[in-house]
């Protein structure tokens, strides 16, 4: 008969273990899902190496090469870099960050040596699985920012607005060279 009550015993242990109040499942830290990024992850096209894709095939005569960089920061965040190269020198630099936050999607980019390198952002107008359109109605040049998915290892990127009274547009075609 007593050794019965050793395992009765443990049992009750048990009960009375797994009933503690500390131990309930709702005192863990909240392990609430992560948000859902949406917008993001509709374009996980642009992450990666991008070059633009001049029609000189010999590397010594091509005079400047253009290059843009796409890096997963977090969930909500991505960053980028744009920069020309240009006889081993860099002339032209700017970062750039996507960020989705409130439902909406910002392409934040910081020019070197242009507007004292504050950021300026633009507003997500128009989204698909083959194109991104960012605008910034206040900006002088540019005051639209377009990314089109051509394939999967090209892309064509574009801005415009209004230079001098004249609506302006300049074109950007890229091949991706790493993921």
């Amino acid at each position: 008969m007593k050794l019965l009550y050793l395992p009765v015993s443990m049992l009750l242990l048990n009960i009375i273990a797994c009933n503690n109040p500390g131990n309930k499942k709702q005192d863990l830290p909240d392990s609430t899902p992560a948000a859902s990024y949406k917008k993001l992850n509709q374009v996980l096209w642009l992450l990666g190496i991008w070059q633009d894709s001049p029609k000189i095939k010999n590397p010594a005569e091509v005079e400047r090469t253009f290059t843009e960089i796409w890096r997963k920061a977090d969930d909500s965040t991505w960053n980028g870099e744009s920069f020309v190269i240009s006889h081993k020198d860099t002339v032209f630099y700017e970062s750039i960050k996507l960020q989705e936050r409130d439902a909406h999607l910002y392409y934040i980019v910081s020019v070197k040596d242009q507007n004292k390198e504050a950021p300026v952002s633009f507003k997500l107008i128009s989204l698909d699985s083959m194109q991104l359109v960012f605008e910034n109605p206040t900006h002088d040049f540019p005051s639209k920012i377009t990314y089109t998915k051509i394939g999967s290892d090209s892309l064509y990127a574009e801005i415009s607005g209004m230079a001098k009274g004249q609506e302006r547009k300049v074109g950007f075609p890229f091949k991706k060279i790493t993921r």
